[in-house]
């Protein structure tokens, strides 16, 4: 840890703290203890410290140095006395939560008020995260909650038991449903939905909050919202509920919100489940799951000072649990940069201080990545004023902590300069290195099992589907007839245009007998273009009999379907391809066609889904553009499969009305050896780019390829 003041032993003397107006302790009795219960009355917050510390801080009343406190509780209690930097931490802590001033020769209130300062700029300046008070409700949850009792007893928790049984039941049985609903999820046209029901949860759930918190004898002094990229998280001034001599009783109120949110989430799925296609089941979905996963993630994380970190605390039994682990990774940090054996953390000697150093590692590293995903989100969700966000928030979060902590490290660092100098560099030079490291990414990608050199027979002329003269998997010679359709207009079309021919060869026939040589020529003229019409219509027409380029076996699962079907133009009939052997088609994203277009002629992995092994394979072909249409039905999230689609934006009467969200380019894979592989079959194409790539890269292709997918637009009965 890093001291504010960066005070060594011998500065102990100099210091004389004083507790600040408007504290009251109180001890009381917990597993691991007594502890001593703080209530700071100004700033309605409530802090938990030892016994032993709170003796240290009674008795600093800004008339008598650290040095005498600690000389006269030692004489007091003996054994169980802080030692001089362990009462240095706790001055440290005491002015972090400003429950102390420090009156010095060396400006430590000039010193204080500054740091104040950076962090109330730090907080205000920063978009990214922004809190809201939006009233005292004291008064309210003091006149519902004795309405409400019932529900908070032995009766409420059976109906909720009840309930979310219920739900997941009808979750469970639906669960491949529910998944494909996540795709587009943060389509344009869903964020007001999305924003209602984020919205209406949060309300439930810090009433849940205040509703519990007054029902034990709690007041309820503030509640308020917290944005995070625009995202609302309620918020409820609890922490009365520390008071609460009951640690079961301080768990309820922290659990207060996941329960009500839960509960919601849970009538939600059964109203989902019931739900035809449409805007009710789009916002049912968007319900559940905001009051899971999202809360999950936010409220009920214990590395984030939300829900979950109460609990965690109360369970642990150990006060100050975030502030502690910080300021022990803080020192830790200062120790590794200057090596100095004076700011060199003690080794935890108990389960408390093994729990606080453990948390502050981890929470530390929660925080980390937490900033890094939203400054990316930022940058990417919101474009250009994103940047600005990002770079505001990298000034609040990063800048200043970061000149906050220099500061701190090059007084703590005099005389070890050159130490510092060293490690700086050495910790920078890993980073890059870590972070610009190249290595070689596996690829892997989705396909359909095909015969080889399968060509897809699509319908030039549209019509009725009349006769199917081969079944699936057929052999099948060069010319053979495969189907027949009938289209009335089309044949009338025909009939007609072979009628005008006869009219006008008769005219002409007429002319010349008679020797009317301009009318002749004329005529003439008039036929040729009407034999023209009649070839155009005859070959039109005689698409309608389709018939195989070439000798191989028929593909199409749903060729018995389709009997009397109408199949328009340019959809598919079926599909051909030489027997004998056979091919993976793939479908390749923007981030993978790069890796995949260098490899063709590559040996590559096939594993195709339900047999054992992997099969080798040769990279044959890349197409040269991508597009949005659903070459590979079986691999759509209309099919259960992992390509997200989404209603076409250009849709024709009568043609298929979804496309890929994301555009694909189609690639071919040779299956080696002789193996009896059936069409439609799914497989996972694998290989090893021969292009490099960094961690850094891949972690801004796997955002932006996420958000890319999450912007889709949703479909109707597809999310």
């Amino acid at each position: 840890m890093v001291n504010t003041e960066n005070f060594n032993v011998r500065e102990a003397e100099g210091l004389r703290p004083r507790l600040r107006e408007g504290l009251h302790f109180s001890l009381r009795e917990e597993r691991s203890g007594p502890v001593c219960l703080i209530e700071d009355t100004s700033g309605a917050r409530y802090h938990r410290v030892g016994v032993v510390e709170y003796r240290f801080l009674r008795g600093l009343d800004g008339t008598r140095t650290v040095a005498t406190v600690l000389a006269q509780l030692a004489r007091a209690g003996g054994t169980d006395a802080l030692t001089e930097h362990e009462a240095l931490q706790v001055i440290d802590w005491a002015r972090g939560q400003h429950l102390l001033s420090l009156d010095s020769g060396r400006g430590g209130n000039s010193r204080a008020h500054d740091e104040q300062v950076m962090r109330t700029a730090a907080t205000w300046l920063n978009p990214l995260i922004v809190r809201i008070p939006l009233g005292r409700p004291d008064a309210f949850f003091a006149r519902v909650a004795p309405r409400l009792g019932w529900a908070l007893g032995l009766a409420g928790l059976a109906v909720w038991v009840i309930v979310l049984f219920v739900g997941a039941a009808h979750l469970a049985t639906e669960w491949p449903r529910f998944t494909r609903g996540f795709d587009g999820m943060l389509a344009r046209d869903n964020w007001l939905w999305l924003f209602v029901a984020f919205a209406g949860l949060k309300v439930a759930h810090e009433f849940a909050h205040g509703l519990w918190c007054r029902h034990f004898g709690a007041p309820v002094r503030e509640i308020g919202v917290m944005l995070i990229l625009g995202l609302p998280l309620g918020y409820v001034d609890a922490t009365a509920s520390i008071g609460l001599a009951s640690k079961w009783r301080r768990i309820m109120v922290s659990v207060a919100g996941m329960w009500m949110e839960f509960f919601i989430a849970a009538i939600a799925a059964i109203v989902w489940a019931h739900a035809g296609s449409g805007q009710l089941e789009n916002f049912a979905h968007n319900v559940v799951f905001a009051g899971t996963a999202v809360t999950l993630f936010f409220n009920a994380n214990p590395l984030m000072r939300f829900d979950g970190y109460f609990i965690l605390a109360d369970l642990l039994e150990v006060p100050n649990l975030a502030t502690r682990g910080r300021q022990w990774v803080q020192r830790a940090l200062s120790w590794l940069a200057i090596g100095a054996r004076d700011l060199k953390p003690a080794l935890p000697r108990s389960r408390e201080l093994w729990i606080v150093a453990i948390y502050g590692v981890a929470a530390w590293l929660w925080q980390f990545i937490v900033l890094a995903s939203l400054i990316a989100g930022a940058t990417s969700l919101l474009r250009g004023g994103g940047l600005l966000l990002a770079a505001m928030a990298i000034v609040a979060w990063v800048a200043l902590p970061l000149w906050q902590f220099a500061t701190r490290l090059a007084q703590s660092a005099r005389g070890h300069s050159g130490a510092l100098i060293v490690r700086a560099m050495i910790v920078a030079g890993l980073c890059v290195a870590v972070g610009m490291a190249r290595f070689h990414r596996t690829v892997a990608a989705a396909g359909v099992v095909e015969f080889a050199d399968t060509q897809m027979l699509r319908v030039e002329c549209p019509g009725f589907v009349e006769e199917v003269l081969v079944e699936d998997g057929a052999t099948v010679v060069a010319g053979q007839v495969l189907m027949r359709l009938r289209n009335p207009e089309a044949e009338s079309a025909l009939v007609r245009a072979r009628l005008a021919l006869e009219q006008e060869e008769l005219r002409a026939r007429v002319a010349y007998t008679r020797e009317d040589v301009a009318t002749f020529q004329a005529q003439e003229a008039k036929v040729a273009s009407r034999r023209e019409t009649v070839a155009q219509n005859e070959s039109y027409v005689g698409t309608l009999t389709i018939r195989a380029p070439f000798a191989g076996r028929i593909a199409a699962r749903r060729l018995a379907q389709l009997s009397g079907s109408f199949l328009q133009k340019g959809e598919e009939a079926l599909r051909i391809g030489a027997a004998g052997a056979s091919d993976v088609k793939v479908a390749v994203t923007q981030d993978q066609e790069p890796h995949l277009r260098g490899a063709v002629n590559a040996a590559v992995r096939v594993k195709v889904a339900g047999r054992a092994g992997s099969l080798p394979g040769t990279l044959t072909r890349m197409e040269a553009r991508a597009g949005r249409e659903i070459a590979l039905p079986a691999l759509s999230a209309l099919a259960g499969g992992p390509l997200a689609v989404r209603r076409a934006e250009q849709q024709r009467p009568g043609e298929p009305g979804y496309e890929l969200v994301e555009p694909h380019f189609l690639a071919t894979v040779r299956i080696g050896g002789e193996q009896t592989l059936l069409p439609g079959e799914t497989a996972r194409v694998k290989l090893t780019s021969a292009r490099s790539v960094t961690p850094w890269s891949e972690f801004q292709r796997m955002f932006a390829r996420w958000w890319r997918r999450a912007a889709g637009r949703r479909g109707d009965g597809t999310g």
